[in-house]
């Protein structure tokens, strides 16, 4: 039995349309607030905003396609599409977070001067804007929104932090060391989030057992429904992160009615998030 759902992937599509968007707006911000102040610390920073624009838009794309119906070639639907999606999103900023700790690691010896002034005030548009995109994806479900959460919430402590660390070069100028200290700790909160993120993709698309569904709790509840003698065959895997595919072999007493034994074994599957459900009685 097959049951049609796409709703987690239609609103995250929305959600990472909007966050596109923000993100876009906040380039333009940010390049006309770096080209004004001459920091080259801001456009430095655009770079890596833009970058992220980039995957936000790669995800957006992954995440409609994952919304297809299912074909001859992909008989299970596309929404495998979103974890490739969160794969590609977690490696390339995984990457980015290598490349700042490349760049910061070395300037906490040889520190360069900074524009206080133009950092406080593209720090508070930001934060505005990316706290913003945090709210948006907060309540996501999929694997592609939490790639992209752990980025953004990242990108808000770093405006956080630099709108701190403005304040402090305003008044104290010999503490330049502060602005490549405060990006190695950012980089190393990324590692770490998009680093699980990346795990628990890899194992989704490895077809490893889904984390919440407890094997046996299920067969005991399967084995408990009268004339079910037995499970001889299970297997469970899960789609996108979300919802899981069932195929499980079921030795059963044919003088009940085989049919109600099968409608509470598709009620029981149900509250477990499983949308596909292949079951043989033997």
């Amino acid at each position: 039995m097959r049951i049609d759902t796409h709703h987690h992937h239609k609103k995250a599509g929305k959600n990472l349309a909007f966050v596109f968007f923000m993100n876009l707006t906040f380039n333009i911000l940010v390049i006309a607030g770096g080209l004004a102040t001459n920091s080259m610390a801001i456009l430095a920073d655009c770079i890596h905003d833009l970058s992220d624009t980039i995957s936000i838009a790669l995800a957006w794309a992954l995440e409609r396609v994952s919304q297809k119906e299912s074909t001859d070639k992909y008989s299970y639907g596309y929404q495998r599409f979103s974890i490739l999606g969160a794969v590609i999103i977690s490696v390339f900023v995984i990457i980015m977070a290598l490349v700042i700790l490349q760049e910061a690691i070395p300037r906490l010896f040889h520190p360069e001067g900074v524009d206080a002034g133009g950092m406080l005030v593209v720090a508070i548009i930001g934060i505005i804007f990316k706290s913003i995109s945090v709210y948006r994806l907060h309540e996501g479900e999929t694997f592609n929104e939490k790639a992209i959460l752990f980025h953004q919430l990242g990108d808000v402590f770093e405006w956080v932090a630099i709108l701190i660390l403005s304040v402090v070069l305003m008044f104290w100028k010999g503490a330049p060391y502060l602005d490549p200290f405060v990006s190695i700790g950012i980089a190393l909160w990324l590692l770490f989030n998009l680093g699980r993120n990346l795990i628990k993709a890899i194992q989704v698309m490895l077809q490893k057992t889904p984390d919440y569904f407890d094997v046996d709790e299920f067969k005991t509840k399967i084995s408990a429904i009268e004339g079910v003698n037995a499970i001889e065959d299970f297997h469970i895997w899960s789609l996108d992160g979300i919802d899981s595919v069932m195929t499980l072999k079921v030795d059963v007493d044919f003088g009940k009615d085989v049919g109600e034994i099968k409608k509470e074994i598709y009620d029981i599957s149900s509250g477990y998030h499983v949308v596909d459900i292949t079951i043989e009685f033997d």
